[in-house]
């Protein structure tokens, strides 16, 4: 158990609830205690929890589903069944479940002790901030920039990421939706699971249904095999709904009751079948609008918002421009053999508005290498768009700005990654002969980077 993790006790008794408390803070860990089964699906829901202590008599909500939906939604939690010798012989599902750890009341101290001491084995206490998984790293690494609206956008996907509540995220059109739809998906403990996305825009509405939820053979004229559906393709992964604002106001109550109930029900069939996959949709349309044209369902909407997240315009982080040119210069010129730009050329597009954000600037960079005859771009590689505007606006930057901005870029990406180049360069994205020029054109050897 890492300094993140924490520890739940769901029971009914406060002396008990402050006992194993009280053992728990002595290992190091944090514990939080409730008495109400919904709260303690809150707080399971809030992320960070390995050591689920569960009293089967607890009021509310079945404990024992509880503790089932838990294990089936958190990998890596360890249950605790709490209970009299009597509820624990009719707890048949946890010997289904493997759930090797009990607490038999009445007992004291020294048996909560001793078994938070067995769990302390699997879950030691680390004080420092464990390593990443690469896949996060890669998965958080494609989301290029480090303004703060970009940074805010990285906490909410790892805090998203160990959730299976629905996320929805929103934004106009070439944002990044569906990278931090991605990202969420490679970030959480469920990355190995499928990746599936329904563009909802692109579906004929009259094979809508069948799309998502499947049929069985003879159900309609053409369906002349039975089909599973993208739903249930997406088995336990993550099912994207691309542009869910064109999804047809008819599909929408039948997705709703998918995600509430975790079953569907596929067309012509009378059986149903589970529907586990955590689902995050986007749009970029104004969705209350929508609503109030009738076009969106309210109660959809709500169940998609439990967690939103806002991807924010070009023209709000355009200190990510630099980042990003470095990015797709390295995409998209590395075979070309050009590196570099001008100062100018960076001006250009530090006045742009970027209407069509970062797939615009994307566009952009990619048509400006097919363009060039040399080895930096220049502004006559732009877009006639780009060719109009004006030298000295508000946002341009000359070359001594420039110089100065993208040293302190490189400096602080080598101080953050302790002088590694090549991790400097995959952040700040860029080459890795790219940085090596840099940091010996800047002298950045006399800043203490070796």
């Amino acid at each position: 158990m890492t300094a993140e993790t924490s520890v739940l006790v769901l029971d009914h008794d406060a002396e008990t609830r402050a006992l194993i408390g009280e053992s728990s803070k002595k290992l190091g860990w944090k514990t939080a205690a409730t008495d109400s089964g919904l709260e303690a699906v809150d707080m399971l829901e809030g992320g960070g929890i390995g050591i689920f202590i569960v009293d089967l008599d607890a009021p509310g909500p079945d404990s024992m589903e509880l503790v089932r939906r838990a294990l089936r939604d958190y990998p890596g939690l360890d249950a605790v069944l709490m209970g009299t010798a009597a509820t624990m012989a009719k707890a048949t599902e946890a010997v289904r479940l493997g759930i090797s750890n009990y607490l038999i009341r009445p007992f004291g101290a020294a048996e909560v002790k001793r078994l938070l001491a067995h769990l302390a084995e699997k879950h030691p206490v680390s004080e420092s901030t464990p390593a990443r998984p690469p896949e996060v790293e890669r998965a958080l690494g494609a989301m290029v920039g480090d303004s703060q609206p970009m940074q805010k956008i990285r906490e909410d996907v790892l805090r998203a990421a160990v959730k299976r509540m629905p996320v929805m995220v929103l934004g106009e059109s070439g944002t990044g939706k569906e990278l931090a739809a991605h990202a969420i998906h490679d970030c959480g403990p469920w990355r190995n699971e499928p990746f599936v996305v329904v563009d909802c825009a692109s579906i004929s509405h009259s094979l809508m249904e069948s799309e998502l939820f499947g049929h069985v053979r003879g159900s309609f004229t053409s369906a002349s095999q039975s089909r599973s559906g993208l739903l249930t393709e997406a088995g336990r992964g993550t099912i994207f709904f691309d542009e869910i604002g064109e999804l047809p106001v008819e599909h929408q109550a039948k997705l709703l009751r998918a995600i509430q109930e975790h079953e569907i029900r596929r067309v012509g069939a009378n059986e149903t079948v589970p529907f586990d996959a955590r689902v995050v949709a986007a749009t970029n349309v104004d969705v209350k609008e929508a609503m109030r044209n009738g076009k969106f369902r309210q109660d959809l909407y709500f169940r998609l918002k439990v967690f939103s997240i806002h991807m924010p315009p070009l023209r709000d982080r355009k200190s990510d421009i630099l980042a990003l040119v470095h990015h797709f210069l390295a995409r998209y010129g590395a075979d070309e053999g050009v590196t570099d730009f001008s100062p100018q050329f960076m001006n250009q597009l530090m006045q742009y508005n970027w209407p069509g954000n970062v797939r615009e600037l994307e566009n952009t960079v990619q048509a400006a290498v097919a363009k060039t005859r040399g080895l930096r771009l220049e502004v006559d590689d732009l877009p006639s768009t780009f060719q109009y505007c004006s030298g000295r606006q508000s946002g341009s930057l000359d070359s001594a700005r420039l110089q100065d901005l993208e040293r302190k870029a490189i400096l602080e990406g080598l101080r953050m990654t302790g002088g590694d180049r090549v991790k400097a360069a995959k952040m700040l994205g860029i080459g890795k002969t790219t940085i090596y020029r840099k940091i010996k054109e800047y002298h950045l050897e006399d800043e203490g980077v070796e």
